[in-house]
Order: C-alpha cells, then sequence, then structure tokens
C-alpha cells in the first residue's frame, strides 16, 4: 500500500468519526426540538380543553344573574343614599 493511499484511507476514516458526531448532534437537536414542539402542543391542547370544559350555558345564565344582582344592589344603595341627601336638605340645622 502507497502512502497517499495509506493517507487517503485516514483521512476517510477521520471524516467518518466527524461526520457522524455532527449527526449525532444533528439528532440530538431535533429531538430536543421535537420535545418542545410536542410539550407546546400539549399545554395549547389542555388550556384550550379546560377553557371549553369551564365556559358552559350554565356558567353565563349565572354570571349573568351575578351582574344583574349587583346592578340591583348598587342601585337600591344608590338611591338610599339619594334620600338621606334629601332629607338632609329639609330639615333644618336649628
Amino acid at each position: 500500500m502507497s502512502r497517499a493511499a495509506g493517507r487517503a484511507g485516514n483521512g476517510a476514516a477521520a471524516c467518518w468519526r466527524t461526520c457522524r458526531s455532527v449527526d449525532g448532534m444533528t439528532a440530538v437537536l431535533v429531538s430536543v426540538a421535537v420535545f418542545v414542539v410536542l410539550l407546546i402542543a400539549v399545554f395549547v391542547f389542555v388550556g384550550w380543553r379546560d377553557r371549553n370544559r369551564l365556559s358552559s350555558p350554565e356558567d353565563s345564565a349565572a354570571a349573568r344573574d351575578a351582574r344583574a344582582a349587583q346592578e340591583r344592589h348598587a342601585a337600591e344603595r344608590h338611591g338610599v343614599q339619594g334620600e338621606v341627601w334629601r332629607r338632609g336638605q329639609n330639615s333644618s340645622g336649628f
């Protein structure tokens, strides 16, 4: 075997080792990227599913009833405060 053939063989082997490690690193990076994408997809899906499960017609009806009760209470309180103010204006301070 000549020296040139020996060097070519060693060069090919060195390239094979380098290419193999680069391919290994690429595989690791692709695996990590796939894992991150799957993790994000699961997070989005679970959030979407929970949002759909939590919002039902009964929940929106209960929210409407609560808003109506709150507005009714505020209106009554405002009316009572107005009556107290009018009573204070009508009475004489002496």
